[in-house]
């Protein structure tokens, strides 16, 4: 496999990664603006029942960001390492090629 093939695969799972990432994004967004409506609707109202949607829609949260965050980590290492491994002599690249794929899938990724 040629170095352009594995940059064409990498700009694939970008574009995968990307799409995923921007449906986390909007997904986050609407628990976020649920949460503030309830809220809002709490102090209008005065029934303070509506404040607790807010508390669950803010654990909701959590999830979708951890999953944005390890996305981007991934996508920022998916980037840099061809370029990086390039420069290297094709024993040593094959090494960082392990330790990249065992640091970004952990030891499942070999089996």
């Amino acid at each position: 496999m040629e170095l352009a093939d594995v940059i064409k695969r990498i700009d694939e799972v970008h574009r995968q990664n990307r799409s995923t990432e921007y449906l986390l994004l909007a997904g986050t967004s609407l628990l976020f603006l649920c949460g503030i409506t309830c809220f809002v609707l709490a102090i209008v109202t005065g029934e303070f029942a509506w404040a607790a949607p807010p508390a669950v829609t803010t654990g909701l949260l959590y999830y979708p960001l951890q999953e944005i965050r390890e996305l981007r980590r991934k996508n920022i290492a998916l980037a840099t390492v061809p370029a990086l491994i390039s420069l290297l002599p094709a024993n040593k690249a094959a090494e960082e090629i392990q330790k990249l794929i065992e640091n970004l899938f952990g030891r499942d990724a070999e089996k």
